[in-house]
């Protein structure tokens, strides 16, 4: 009997122990898990932060480029006239090389190549001869004196003097001019979409270029 209860008490001891030594792998295990999630957790912020820096200064770099862009219209004896978009502190050299360059009949002693180009700076490059607005003091082909309307330099306002030439055709006009160059002769006027012959005639002996 002696020895049958010894055998029971070392049963009990030995499960006892074991069970002690799986409770405490357990434990272990979730203080090891929850370290490692720490861990990771930490890394992962400590990775998404340069990220976001990085992605804030490249947002202010473009920010400042557009900010520094200069939009300026050069229009008359240029080859290519039109709206451009040229550099923060350019000068008036740079925007009519920009537009192609001058002219043949560029007038350019009468322009300021040194002056600093402003934001929404109008740049007009005259002609010689002193035409230096979009109207032209000639003779017409009847002999008499008048006033020819230059249609290399004429606004808006000035086509629509002409007749049977309304805004819309206007517009036109100054369109085809700034996507193709200055006309060659006045007949090249006919080019423009909504200008055939019979409207030719009605202003021929009006323009000039």
């Amino acid at each position: 009997m002696t020895k049958v209860r010894h055998t029971q008490v070392r049963c009990i001891g030995v499960d006892g122990l074991k069970k002690k030594l799986i409770v405490i792998l357990v434990l272990a295990g979730v203080i090891l898990g929850y370290s490692f999630y720490n861990y990771v957790q930490k890394s992962s912020v400590t990775e998404i932060a340069p990220v976001e820096q990085t992605n804030q200064a490249d947002n202010a770099d473009n920010v400042n480029t557009s900010a520094n862009d200069t939009v300026i219209y050069v229009s008359g004896a240029v080859n290519k006239p039109g709206v451009f978009k040229i550099s923060a502190g350019s000068r008036v050299l740079d925007a009519i090389n920009t537009a192609g360059g001058l002219a043949p009949a560029a007038d350019a002693a009468k322009v300021n190549m040194a002056l600093l180009v402003k934001d929404e700076m109008h740049i007009h490059v005259p002609l010689l001869n002193n035409i230096d607005s979009g109207v032209a003091t000639a003779s017409a082909k009847d002999g008499s004196s008048g006033n020819l309307i230059n249609i290399n330099l004429a606004d808006k306002n000035e086509l629509d003097k002409l007749p049977g030439i309304g805004p819309a055709l206007a517009d036109r006009i100054i369109e085809y001019r700034n996507a193709n160059g200055q006309f060659k002769e006045p007949s090249d006027i006919k080019k423009v979409s909504g200008v055939g012959e019979s409207k030719y005639n009605q202003i021929k002996d009006k323009i000039t270029i």
